[in-house]
């Protein structure tokens, strides 16, 4: 069974009753946000991780300013780096002593479904980039913020859940795959630039044809 996870309902609303109503396939609805996100993954695979053969993350996205990255632009995660872990001072983050936190902050997505799904997509001509994304605590709200993500990660995008997706799915020892749509760019903030309808519709067309692609592919293996 494939597990799709989203932050919000209305990231997967256009896409919903066909989830829900397909066997191989299960939904989870997880909040916004890194610690609620684990939270409700662990304690969903805790009960049901036996079934889950690989999880799909999927949703919307900030694009970062000069990162070839624009609207509505499809994004695959190649790695996930935890953006605002460490010192936060004026104009940057600064990073833990090895000593106080050993761990590298980034989770590199490179698995047997990364490859299907990548496969997938060349195959139904679909325009996709892969990219390097931030998953912070706080969606950053001006051009500046942004730039300097952009270059510390050397990321195309940002989001709020996939490092935490993809380091319990690591941690279950789960595939998982991050596909998103560009909703907006990260500049100074202006709601009134952004695309979000038109990124949900998207993303969710897309993950309809992967999705199929994957329930075809059980049945007939």
């Amino acid at each position: 069974m494939l597990l799709i996870t989203v932050a919000t309902e209305n990231e997967i609303k256009p896409l919903e009753k066909f989830v829900t109503a397909t066997g191989p396939l299960a939904l989870l609805v997880t909040g916004m946000g890194p610690v609620i996100t684990a939270a409700r993954l662990s304690h969903y695979l805790s009960l049901h991780g036996a079934a889950i053969a690989g999880v799909l993350n999927m949703g919307v996205a900030g694009a970062y300013l000069d990162s070839g990255v624009v609207l509505l632009d499809i994004c695959l995660a190649k790695e996930e780096f935890l953006g605002d872990f460490g010192i936060c001072m004026q104009d940057e983050i600064q990073d833990f002593a090895p000593k106080l936190s050993p761990q590298d902050t980034s989770l590199v997505l490179s698995n047997d479904l990364q490859a299907w799904v990548t496969g997938i997509l060349y195959d139904n001509n679909i325009a996709f980039k892969a990219e390097n994304f931030v998953t912070v605590n706080c969606c950053s709200g001006t051009a500046e913020r942004g730039a300097y993500l952009r270059d510390k990660f050397a990321a195309g995008c940002e989001n709020m859940e996939g490092a935490a997706v993809a380091m319990v799915c690591e941690n279950f020892n789960i595939p998982c795959v991050e596909l998103r749509c560009v909703s907006n760019m990260v500049e100074d903030r202006n709601t009134a630039n952004w695309q979000l309808n038109e990124a949900i519709e998207k993303i969710c067309r897309v993950g309809r044809i992967v999705l199929q692609a994957y329930i075809k592919d059980r049945a007939s293996g």
